[in-house]
């Protein structure tokens, strides 16, 4: 996790927010978090976290636009923490719900495809900011302080809440907040709808660890599922353009 946070990182600074926050949306995090949860756990477990991983990530999407509405009035700490909220109250709601893969699927990409539609528009251009020296090695300690926990945690959650935590938005709030304190809201914004652009991949990673992970080797399974992701969000790339 250390070097993807500051790749990241270094491709928002090079491409600007919108191209650097597609990049940071790419599973990044909750791929490794599902693989190392199917190495630990078995590939079946893994592919019964997907439906709650699915409800899950509509929090995500609810966190970025929170965030968005709210960051122009806030200070990062407190609009991180309202955002999180928006979160937790998805997963709470997600709870004892049975829903079908299709329909979990579903619904994520209804609620993707309507969040991006009425998405904030920043105004006006991002702060230029020369960032301190600590700002790369303190996003990459966050990050992976996240990673872990959320991955040790699938021993005491099972398989229910191992779902839905799967896309618990750490690199979004960690791309998220350090632009707001650095950059301004506008600059905020603009990645996370860079970030959220990447959900349809994302949405197809989730699908393709229930359906591919139970039947072949673990490693293959995610590797063909990442190259799959990359592909889909070039699409999206193009199409957005």
């Amino acid at each position: 996790m250390p070097p993807l946070i500051a790749g990241v990182t270094l491709a928002v600074r090079r491409w600007g927010e919108g191209l650097g926050g597609l990049i940071g949306g790419f599973p990044w995090v909750a791929g490794p978090i599902s693989f190392f949860i199917a190495l630990e756990h078995g590939a079946l477990f893994a592919a019964s976290t997907i439906t709650s991983a699915l409800l899950g990530s509509v929090g995500t999407i609810l966190f970025a636009l929170v965030y968005a509405i709210v960051s122009p009035r806030l200070s990062w700490f407190p609009t991180v923490l309202i955002s999180y909220l928006a979160f937790f109250a998805v997963a709470l709601l997600s709870l004892g719900r049975a829903v079908s893969l299709p329909a979990a699927a579903a619904l994520n990409l209804v609620m993707l495809t309507s969040v991006l539609y009425f998405f904030p528009k920043p105004k006006g251009n991002a702060d230029v900011k020369k960032q301190p020296v600590y700002d790369i090695p303190l996003r990459m300690l966050v990050t992976t302080f996240f990673v872990v926990i959320l991955t040790q945690a699938a021993d005491f959650l099972g398989p229910t809440w191992s779902g839905i935590l799967t896309p618990f938005p750490i690199m979004t709030s960690t791309l998220a907040v350090f632009t707001h304190a650095q950059q301004g809201s506008n600059a905020a914004t603009r990645i996370l709808y860079g970030l959220l652009l990447a959900g349809y991949g994302f949405t197809a990673f989730l699908v393709g660890v229930f359906w591919l992970v139970p039947q072949m080797p673990i490693g293959m399974a995610y590797g063909i599922l990442t190259i799959g992701t990359m592909l889909i969000n070039a699409v999206t790339v193009r199409l957005v353009r």
